[in-house]
């Protein structure tokens, strides 16, 4: 089931937007932006909640999760 919505754009990314969904078409590209947005944000909440429970991810952790990231990345 989908739920059609209205929603507008600036017109420089409208341009865009309209031009580079491709073969999936534009209501495709724009769920998918959402999706990833709406899990960005998730993430955001469950380190926010890890964070209140456990205090601050020290530096050097982060470092080490940083280095792990970019370490998947060259991967892809």
């Amino acid at each position: 089931m989908q739920v059609k919505k209205s929603v507008g754009f600036v017109p420089a990314v409208a341009r865009e937007a309209l031009e580079r969904p491709g073969e999936r078409g534009f209501s495709r590209f724009v769920n998918d932006a959402v999706a990833q947005r709406l899990q960005a944000i998730r993430i955001g909440e469950l380190y926010t909640a890890f964070e209140s429970r456990n205090g601050p991810v020290s530096e050097a952790i982060g470092r080490e999760v940083a280095a792990e990231w970019d370490g998947q990345l060259d991967q892809v």
